[in-house]
């Protein structure tokens, strides 16, 4: 196993865990499991109770953030049935090594540096195109209001809940995997490019990419996933510590609706 104290750690395959042992096929039962029951099977599943998030004056931002913990609670359980307890994958194989106490603080200063990296680079591609990018979730997940409640339970969410799933999926799943098999830069950018399509919005697609490729980035270096978990939950806080300040202020949000 790749020394967690080691100033390198040589990336999350070398001198660490053997090959993954999933196939092509495995990947793709995944994705349409997630995808299916994510996409398809909650929504209908809340379908009788009168839940329709994405319905204009749909449900308040409670319901909203118990439908987004409940996709990305399905999504672990598909990686977990397949990868883990079908085809044998440690947990260890998939990233979750001891983290150095010092990566830990390069990983939570990664994560302010990757805000306005992010952020340049939406506002560049605003430039190329000459009109303000469209981000239909903001609609989707800005409060009613401005509560203590709501900010708490979307930083569980954003902050925690799904940045730990996610980067299970994308880098300690589908980034080693290609790694080990198509090179470091086919990973990389294979998993930032899937990483930003599958959040759904195509106006941000570079710029979320962008992120991916730093995550990528900080988990082939430190070879543990903590890292990248850490990266994007400490980013993913500080979008949302905006988007309430924001709220409680009465100000515009960018990219949504009236």
């Amino acid at each position: 196993m790749t020394d967690p104290n080691a100033s390198n750690a040589q990336g999350p395959t070398n001198n660490g865990p053997g090959r993954l042992p999933l196939s092509v096929t495995d990947l793709l039962l995944i994705v349409i499991l997630a995808l299916g029951g994510s996409r398809l099977l909650l929504p209908v599943l809340l379908q009788p109770l009168g839940i329709t998030p994405m319905a204009e004056g749909g449900p308040g931002t409670g319901v909203i953030l118990g439908l987004l913990a409940l996709q990305t609670a399905f999504l672990f359980a598909v990686i977990y049935g397949v990868a883990v307890a079908w085809r044998g994958v440690t947990w260890a194989d998939l990233g979750f090594r001891p983290i150095p106490t010092r990566w830990v603080w390069r990983a939570i200063m990664v994560a302010v540096a990757a805000f306005p990296l992010v952020s340049f680079v939406s506002w560049l591609q605003m430039q190329i195109m000459g009109q303000p990018i469209q981000n239909p979730q903001m609609d989707l997940l800005k409060p009613e209001r401005f509560g203590w409640d709501l900010y708490i339970g979307m930083l569980l969410v954003a902050g925690v809940l799904a940045p730990m799933v996610e980067e299970l999926a994308f880098r300690g799943l589908l980034y080693r995997w290609l790694r080990e098999r198509l090179g470091i830069w086919v990973a990389a950018f294979g998993s930032a490019l899937a990483f930003s399509v599958m959040h759904g919005i195509p106006g941000l697609i570079p710029a979320i990419a962008v992120l991916g490729l730093v995550l990528a980035w900080i988990y082939e270096i430190t070879g543990t996933i903590w890292a990248p978990i850490i990266v994007h939950g400490i980013y993913n806080a500080i979008v949302t510590t905006i988007l309430y300040t924001a709220i409680s202020q009465g100000a515009p949000l960018p990219g949504a609706g009236g």
